[in-house]
């Protein structure tokens, strides 16, 4: 099931609430990279705060309610239950996104991740956003943590 907001609605509530929550102000305005700079570098945004800049690239999940996923039909991820959120990858053969990010982390340790809703819906996404929650109510996940993408999907990871 889709969320019914938008990557890009997500994206700047993330980084409004996430600013805004800070203790340090960043220096700077965020960097949001135009397309051709995004294929080059894998984020959505480097957020500058003092010493530490911060890297995400931003994904939608999809609600996924039944056990008709394929992560709970075929078994492949023991111990999930629905409802869970699905995020999708691209494989390695059709982006280079994720290996981009890899590269990135390995130059700023613990400063890159995917950032990913935990807001089911449209709904229940202005209360977090009016309550400046949103990054709170995100999850970050390393592309490290992830590792090396599959060539196929059935191969992905569970996290």
């Amino acid at each position: 099931m889709k969320v019914g907001y938008t990557e890009f609605s997500f994206g700047y509530a993330f980084t409004e609430n996430l600013i805004r929550s800070s203790s340090a102000a960043p220096v700077g305005a965020p960097v949001f990279p135009n397309l051709i700079q995004e294929g080059h570098s894998g984020v959505d945004i480097r957020i500058n705060f003092p010493g530490v800049p911060l890297f995400f690239q931003y994904k939608l999940p999809e609600l996924m309610k039944r056990g008709t996923a394929f992560e709970i039909a075929s078994g492949h991820c023991p111990g999930l239950s629905i409802p869970f959120f699905r995020i999708a990858m691209m494989r390695r053969d059709v982006s280079r996104q994720h290996k981009l990010l890899l590269r990135l982390e390995a130059r700023y340790p613990s400063n890159v991740f995917y950032a990913a809703p935990c807001i089911a819906n449209i709904s229940d996404f202005d209360r977090p956003y009016n309550g400046a929650t949103v990054a709170r109510q995100s999850i970050f996940v390393s592309p490290g943590d992830i590792g090396p993408l599959a060539r196929r999907q059935s191969e992905q990871p569970c996290l």
